[in-house]
Protein backbone atom coordinates (compact mmCIF):
# COMPACT_ATOMS: atom_id res chain seq x y z
CA UNK A 1 0.00 0.00 0.00
CA UNK A 2 1.32 3.43 -0.92
CA UNK A 3 1.18 5.90 1.93
CA UNK A 4 2.78 9.27 1.23
CA UNK A 5 2.55 12.83 2.47
CA UNK A 6 1.25 13.88 -0.92
CA UNK A 7 -1.57 11.37 -0.51
CA UNK A 8 -2.46 12.94 2.82
CA UNK A 9 -2.59 16.44 1.35
CA UNK A 10 -5.11 15.22 -1.22
CA UNK A 11 -7.25 13.98 1.67
CA UNK A 12 -7.65 17.36 3.31
CA UNK A 13 -11.17 17.63 1.95
CA UNK A 14 -12.06 14.58 4.05
CA UNK A 15 -12.21 12.37 0.96
CA UNK A 16 -10.55 8.96 1.23
CA UNK A 17 -10.86 7.98 -2.43
CA UNK A 18 -7.21 8.78 -3.13
CA UNK A 19 -6.14 5.65 -1.30
CA UNK A 20 -6.95 3.65 -4.43
CA UNK A 21 -4.38 3.13 -7.20
CA UNK A 22 -6.16 0.90 -9.74
CA UNK A 23 -4.60 -0.70 -12.79
CA UNK A 24 -6.80 -1.86 -15.67
CA UNK A 25 -4.38 -4.12 -17.54
CA UNK A 26 -4.28 -7.73 -16.43
CA UNK A 27 -0.71 -9.00 -16.51
CA UNK A 28 -1.36 -12.71 -16.02
CA UNK A 29 -4.17 -15.21 -15.52
CA UNK A 30 -4.12 -18.18 -13.12
CA UNK A 31 -3.75 -20.78 -15.86
CA UNK A 32 -0.30 -19.35 -16.59
CA UNK A 33 0.86 -20.85 -13.28
CA UNK A 34 -1.07 -24.08 -13.68
CA UNK A 35 -4.18 -23.16 -11.69
CA UNK A 36 -7.68 -24.07 -12.83
CA UNK A 37 -9.99 -21.07 -12.58
CA UNK A 38 -13.21 -19.50 -13.81
CA UNK A 39 -14.24 -15.90 -14.31
CA UNK A 40 -16.80 -14.53 -11.86
CA UNK A 41 -19.01 -11.52 -12.63
CA UNK A 42 -21.25 -9.80 -10.09
CA UNK A 43 -23.63 -6.91 -10.78
CA UNK A 44 -23.72 -4.09 -8.22
CA UNK A 45 -26.79 -2.22 -7.05
CA UNK A 46 -25.88 0.66 -9.40
CA UNK A 47 -25.63 -1.82 -12.30
CA UNK A 48 -21.87 -2.04 -12.65
CA UNK A 49 -20.15 -5.34 -13.28
CA UNK A 50 -17.42 -6.52 -10.93
CA UNK A 51 -14.95 -9.13 -12.07
CA UNK A 52 -13.06 -11.79 -10.19
CA UNK A 53 -11.72 -15.32 -10.34
CA UNK A 54 -12.52 -18.53 -8.58
CA UNK A 55 -9.31 -20.52 -8.12
CA UNK A 56 -10.17 -24.21 -7.86
CA UNK A 57 -8.65 -26.51 -5.29
CA UNK A 58 -6.14 -28.90 -6.80
CA UNK A 59 -7.90 -31.78 -5.04
CA UNK A 60 -11.05 -32.23 -3.01
CA UNK A 61 -12.06 -28.87 -1.59
CA UNK A 62 -11.74 -28.47 2.19
CA UNK A 63 -13.17 -24.97 2.44
CA UNK A 64 -13.55 -21.65 0.62
CA UNK A 65 -11.78 -18.35 1.16
CA UNK A 66 -12.59 -14.87 -0.15
CA UNK A 67 -9.55 -12.61 -0.52
CA UNK A 68 -9.60 -8.79 -0.69
CA UNK A 69 -6.38 -7.32 -2.06
CA UNK A 70 -4.37 -4.15 -1.42
CA UNK A 71 -4.85 -0.71 -2.89
CA UNK A 72 -2.71 -0.82 -6.04
CA UNK A 73 -2.73 -2.76 -9.34
CA UNK A 74 -5.35 -5.56 -9.60
CA UNK A 75 -6.02 -9.25 -9.05
CA UNK A 76 -3.52 -10.27 -11.73
CA UNK A 77 -0.69 -9.20 -9.41
CA UNK A 78 -2.34 -9.82 -6.04
CA UNK A 79 -3.59 -13.37 -6.54
CA UNK A 80 -0.01 -14.58 -6.03
CA UNK A 81 -0.59 -13.96 -2.30
CA UNK A 82 -3.16 -16.74 -2.13
CA UNK A 83 -3.00 -18.95 -5.23
CA UNK A 84 -0.76 -21.43 -3.41
CA UNK A 85 -3.68 -22.27 -1.12
CA UNK A 86 -5.28 -24.36 -3.88
CA UNK A 87 -2.50 -26.92 -3.45
CA UNK A 88 -3.65 -27.34 0.15
CA UNK A 89 -7.31 -27.99 -0.61
CA UNK A 90 -8.86 -24.51 -0.65
CA UNK A 91 -11.09 -22.87 -3.22
CA UNK A 92 -10.09 -19.21 -3.36
CA UNK A 93 -12.17 -16.28 -4.64
CA UNK A 94 -10.47 -13.02 -5.58
CA UNK A 95 -12.25 -9.94 -6.91
CA UNK A 96 -11.22 -6.55 -8.19
CA UNK A 97 -12.77 -3.49 -6.63
CA UNK A 98 -14.74 -1.23 -8.94
CA UNK A 99 -12.34 0.62 -11.22
CA UNK A 100 -9.72 -2.13 -11.06
CA UNK A 101 -8.94 -4.66 -13.79
CA UNK A 102 -12.11 -5.73 -15.59
CA UNK A 103 -14.39 -4.30 -12.90
CA UNK A 104 -16.40 -1.36 -14.11
CA UNK A 105 -16.83 2.05 -12.48
CA UNK A 106 -14.50 4.25 -10.47
CA UNK A 107 -12.79 3.40 -7.19
CA UNK A 108 -14.68 5.14 -4.38
CA UNK A 109 -14.67 4.10 -0.75
CA UNK A 110 -18.38 4.18 0.11
CA UNK A 111 -19.55 2.00 -2.80
CA UNK A 112 -16.56 -0.33 -2.45
CA UNK A 113 -17.59 -1.10 1.14
CA UNK A 114 -21.09 -1.86 -0.16
CA UNK A 115 -19.63 -3.99 -2.96
CA UNK A 116 -17.68 -6.05 -0.43
CA UNK A 117 -20.91 -6.99 1.30
CA UNK A 118 -22.32 -8.00 -2.08
CA UNK A 119 -19.27 -10.14 -2.87
CA UNK A 120 -19.43 -11.94 0.48
CA UNK A 121 -23.06 -12.79 -0.27
CA UNK A 122 -22.21 -13.86 -3.82
CA UNK A 123 -19.52 -16.31 -2.73
CA UNK A 124 -21.76 -17.72 0.00
CA UNK A 125 -24.31 -18.39 -2.73
CA UNK A 126 -21.72 -20.50 -4.58
CA UNK A 127 -20.76 -22.79 -1.71
CA UNK A 128 -22.86 -25.43 0.10
CA UNK A 129 -25.41 -24.05 2.57
CA UNK A 130 -23.79 -25.88 5.47
CA UNK A 131 -20.35 -24.44 4.71
CA UNK A 132 -18.97 -21.22 6.13
CA UNK A 133 -16.59 -18.79 4.43
CA UNK A 134 -13.23 -17.45 5.56
CA UNK A 135 -12.83 -13.74 4.72
CA UNK A 136 -9.24 -12.60 4.33
CA UNK A 137 -7.79 -9.21 3.42
CA UNK A 138 -4.32 -7.81 2.99
CA UNK A 139 -3.14 -4.24 3.57
CA UNK A 140 -5.99 -1.87 2.61
CA UNK A 141 -8.09 -4.94 1.81
CA UNK A 142 -7.60 -6.13 5.39
CA UNK A 143 -8.63 -2.78 6.85
CA UNK A 144 -11.74 -2.69 4.65
CA UNK A 145 -12.51 -6.34 5.46
CA UNK A 146 -12.59 -5.58 9.17
CA UNK A 147 -15.35 -3.03 8.70
CA UNK A 148 -17.19 -5.13 6.11
CA UNK A 149 -17.18 -8.24 8.31
CA UNK A 150 -18.31 -6.33 11.40
CA UNK A 151 -21.32 -4.99 9.48
CA UNK A 152 -22.05 -7.98 7.24
CA UNK A 153 -25.62 -9.28 7.01
CA UNK A 154 -24.02 -12.72 6.51
CA UNK A 155 -22.14 -12.89 9.81
CA UNK A 156 -23.64 -16.26 10.71
CA UNK A 157 -21.87 -17.82 7.71
CA UNK A 158 -18.44 -16.24 8.16
CA UNK A 159 -16.09 -18.73 9.81
CA UNK A 160 -13.29 -16.25 10.53
CA UNK A 161 -11.73 -12.96 9.50
CA UNK A 162 -8.01 -13.09 8.69
CA UNK A 163 -6.44 -9.63 8.62
CA UNK A 164 -2.95 -9.39 7.09
CA UNK A 165 -0.95 -6.15 7.40
CA UNK A 166 -3.95 -3.92 8.10
CA UNK A 167 -3.75 -0.33 9.30
CA UNK A 168 -5.83 0.36 12.38
CA UNK A 169 -7.22 3.81 11.70
CA UNK A 170 -7.29 6.35 8.86
CA UNK A 171 -6.25 9.18 11.17
CA UNK A 172 -3.37 7.12 12.55
CA UNK A 173 -1.96 6.04 9.18
CA UNK A 174 -2.25 9.58 7.80
CA UNK A 175 -0.48 11.05 10.82
CA UNK A 176 2.36 8.57 10.45
CA UNK A 177 2.71 9.33 6.74
CA UNK A 178 2.80 13.07 7.39
CA UNK A 179 5.38 12.56 10.12
CA UNK A 180 7.78 11.13 7.53
CA UNK A 181 7.83 14.42 5.62
CA UNK A 182 9.86 17.37 6.89
CA UNK A 183 7.39 19.65 5.09
CA UNK A 184 4.33 18.39 6.95
CA UNK A 185 5.85 17.13 10.20
CA UNK A 186 4.65 20.09 12.27
CA UNK A 187 1.12 19.71 10.93
CA UNK A 188 0.78 15.94 11.16
CA UNK A 189 -1.83 15.92 13.93
CA UNK A 190 -4.25 18.64 12.73
CA UNK A 191 -4.03 17.55 9.10
CA UNK A 192 -4.58 13.86 9.87
CA UNK A 193 -7.79 14.71 11.74
CA UNK A 194 -9.33 16.16 8.57
CA UNK A 195 -9.57 12.71 6.99
CA UNK A 196 -12.86 10.82 7.00
CA UNK A 197 -12.55 8.05 9.57
CA UNK A 198 -16.05 6.61 9.26
CA UNK A 199 -14.75 3.14 8.41
CA UNK A 200 -12.08 3.00 11.09
CA UNK A 201 -10.95 -0.63 11.51
CA UNK A 202 -10.05 -0.06 15.16
CA UNK A 203 -13.59 1.07 15.92
CA UNK A 204 -15.17 -1.80 14.00
CA UNK A 205 -12.98 -4.74 15.01
CA UNK A 206 -14.59 -5.20 18.42
CA UNK A 207 -17.97 -5.71 16.77
CA UNK A 208 -16.84 -8.77 14.79
CA UNK A 209 -17.28 -11.11 17.78
CA UNK A 210 -18.27 -13.96 18.01
CA UNK A 211 -16.56 -14.46 14.64
CA UNK A 212 -12.88 -15.27 15.28
CA UNK A 213 -10.46 -12.48 14.35
CA UNK A 214 -6.91 -13.39 13.34
CA UNK A 215 -4.53 -10.44 13.05
CA UNK A 216 -1.34 -11.28 11.14
CA UNK A 217 1.41 -8.69 10.73
CA UNK A 218 5.16 -8.58 10.24
CA UNK A 219 7.38 -6.67 12.64
CA UNK A 220 9.51 -5.95 9.56
CA UNK A 221 6.65 -4.25 7.69
CA UNK A 222 8.10 -1.05 6.25
CA UNK A 223 4.76 0.40 5.05
CA UNK A 224 2.32 -0.23 7.91
CA UNK A 225 4.00 -0.55 11.28
CA UNK A 226 3.44 -3.45 13.67
CA UNK A 227 1.91 -0.97 16.13
CA UNK A 228 -1.26 -1.10 14.03
CA UNK A 229 -1.56 -4.84 14.68
CA UNK A 230 -1.21 -4.25 18.42
CA UNK A 231 -3.90 -1.56 18.37
CA UNK A 232 -6.28 -3.80 16.45
CA UNK A 233 -5.63 -6.75 18.74
CA UNK A 234 -6.28 -4.62 21.83
CA UNK A 235 -9.54 -3.35 20.35
CA UNK A 236 -10.73 -6.79 19.21
CA UNK A 237 -12.98 -9.00 21.30
CA UNK A 238 -12.55 -12.72 21.89
CA UNK A 239 -12.01 -14.99 20.10
CA UNK A 240 -8.94 -13.17 18.77
CA UNK A 241 -5.39 -14.07 17.83
CA UNK A 242 -2.26 -12.08 17.02
CA UNK A 243 0.32 -13.79 14.82
CA UNK A 244 3.73 -12.31 14.08
CA UNK A 245 4.94 -12.73 10.52
CA UNK A 246 8.30 -11.98 8.93
CA UNK A 247 9.52 -10.03 5.87
CA UNK A 248 8.30 -6.85 4.20
CA UNK A 249 4.85 -5.56 3.39
CA UNK A 250 4.62 -6.66 -0.24
CA UNK A 251 6.34 -10.05 0.02
CA UNK A 252 4.52 -11.56 2.98
CA UNK A 253 3.56 -14.87 1.44
CA UNK A 254 6.76 -15.41 -0.47
CA UNK A 255 7.93 -16.88 2.83
CA UNK A 256 7.25 -20.58 3.44
CA UNK A 257 7.18 -19.86 7.16
CA UNK A 258 4.43 -17.28 6.73
CA UNK A 259 2.51 -19.62 4.46
CA UNK A 260 2.70 -22.32 7.10
CA UNK A 261 1.35 -19.95 9.73
CA UNK A 262 -1.65 -19.10 7.54
CA UNK A 263 -2.31 -22.77 6.85
CA UNK A 264 -2.27 -23.45 10.59
CA UNK A 265 -4.84 -20.70 11.07
CA UNK A 266 -7.11 -22.09 8.36
CA UNK A 267 -6.83 -25.62 9.74
CA UNK A 268 -7.72 -24.39 13.24
CA UNK A 269 -10.78 -22.63 11.80
CA UNK A 270 -11.86 -25.86 10.12
CA UNK A 271 -11.39 -27.80 13.36
CA UNK A 272 -13.40 -25.23 15.29
CA UNK A 273 -16.24 -25.41 12.78
CA UNK A 274 -16.13 -29.20 12.93
CA UNK A 275 -16.51 -29.13 16.71
CA UNK A 276 -19.38 -26.65 16.47
CA UNK A 277 -21.17 -28.86 13.92
CA UNK A 278 -20.88 -31.89 16.20
CA UNK A 279 -22.28 -30.12 19.28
Amino acid sequence: MRVTAAFCVLLLSGCTNYIFYPMKEQLITPDAVGISYSDEFVETRDQLRLHGWKLYSAGESKASLLFFHGNAENISTHFANVHWLVEHGYDVYVFDYRGYGQSQGEAELDPIIEDMQLLIGHVLGQIPDEQKLVVMGQSLGASLSIYATAHSPHRDRIAALVSVSAFSDYHQIAQEALAKSWVFWLFQWPLSKTIDNSYSPMTAVGDITPIPVVIMHSEEDEIIGFNHALLLYQAASEPRQLIRLEDGHNVTFNSKRNRRKLLEVLESVREREGRNDSE
